[in-house]
């Protein structure tokens, strides 16, 4: 058998591209590194560096910012299907669906203009916080919040979420959070919306295909797992017997280990100091302590680091998202980058399409179903 394919593509660069630099234990937005942006930035300048390649002014700040205010209601058709969808939906299901049935109300779903193609941008990632949070809300019988008007992207999502203003330390962790995961290169949600993209199919086809993808329990869905993991330790003093029961299963310790990240990931320090300052804050101690007690006993049994999905969990948990929710709040800073790629896309545009390694029979004769 021929060993002339990479297999899930490990280590193979498809595409060039200028958005995101990944090199050794360090990641970069357009050449920033990531510490910098999480440390003085915002969300909204984030979406701005990485879909026009440079940082942006004042003025094209708060362009951008008015931009996302305006486009923020949802047609009432779509408030509607949110009240028809079963409670009982996990909410990326939900969200897949919803920016779907977008595309049904917007006129230009099929125009791929360039200046089309940014007004749907602007309204896709204005729009996904609400429709996040408004299937929360309706699962809970609660009624949709609609968004303020006077409230930063960060602190808006919080308020539709708990109806009411947040306070500074939770929406600046959130905000922090967002321009973490706004963004990490070709993973494969993002490699699968340029895939839909490359076959010049509309941007809402492209996004909904990337929710599709970051539900896995690989990619996306690991935050919840390794949340629900931490509670299911419960204990530091657990952490041992519970993992070394799960490794002799041969089971996957979800939040460890990365495909592109062998020596850590650059992320994890900052969310982990976020997590313990709102866990000490708000009363999770445990839990803190049950985390580090894993993260310390995984590399140490198996030399594996703690990746961004351990510790972003663990800052979601803190904020008051249910563990099923952490999956939809990660796809509401990746649609900045998703759409970052989308354009990149449309702008040197080819056709992926690669090959297989065929391993099958050859030359089979067919039979007839009478001598079958």
């Amino acid at each position: 058998m021929s060993t002339d394919h990479h297999a899930g593509l490990e280590e193979v660069k498809v595409m060039p591209s200028s958005i995101t630099l990944i090199e050794g234990r360090s990641l970069y937005y357009r050449g920033i590194p990531i510490e910098e942006l999480a440390r003085q930035s915002n969300f909204e300048e984030v979406v701005y560096l990485l879909w026009y390649s440079r940082l942006p002014g004042v003025r094209e700040l708060d362009r951008l910012k008015k931009e996302l205010r305006e486009n923020n209601q949802i047609p009432w058709e779509i408030q509607e299907m949110i009240h028809h969808l079963p409670r009982q939906a996990h909410p990326m299901a939900a969200l897949r669906t919803l920016v779907s049935a977008l595309a049904l109300h917007d006129h230009e779903a099929d125009i791929l203009t360039y200046e089309a193609n940014e007004r749907k941008a602007i309204r896709i990632l204005a729009k996904i916080p609400v429709l996040v949070t408004g299937f929360e809300r309706h699962r809970k019988a609660k009624s949709i919040i609609e968004p303020r008007q006077d409230l930063s992207f960060a602190q808006n999502f919080l308020y539709m979420l708990w109806g009411e203003e947040p306070d500074e330390i939770s929406a600046r962790t959130l905000e922090t959070a967002l321009v973490l995961y706004a963004e990490h290169e070709l993973n494969a949600s993002t490699f699968n919306a340029r895939i839909v993209t490359a076959a010049l199919a509309d941007m809402y086809a492209a996004i909904t295909s990337a929710l599709a993808t970051l539900k896995g329990a690989l990619h996306g869905g690991a935050t919840q797992k390794a949340m629900e993991m931490l509670l299911d330790i419960g204990d530091p003093q657990a952490v041992p017997e519970w993992i070394d029961v799960r490794l002799a299963r041969k089971e996957r310790i979800m939040g460890f280990g990365h495909r592109v990240y062998k020596e850590g990931d650059p992320r994890v320090p900052i969310l982990k100091a976020m997590a313990e300052k709102l866990c000490l804050q708000l009363g999770y101690e445990k839990a803190y302590e049950t985390a580090l007690a894993v993260e310390d006993y995984m590399l140490k049994k198996k030399n594996l680091r703690a990746n961004v999905d351990f510790y972003g969990g663990l800052v979601f948990y803190a904020l008051g998202f249910p563990t099923d929710m952490f999956t939809a709040v990660f796809a509401v800073a990746r649609t900045a980058g998703w759409i970052a790629h989308i354009f990149e896309q449309y702008e040197n545009n080819r056709l992926i399409r690669p090959r297989a390694e065929y391993i099958g029979p050859r030359n089979v004769k067919y039979v007839p179903i009478t001598a079958r």
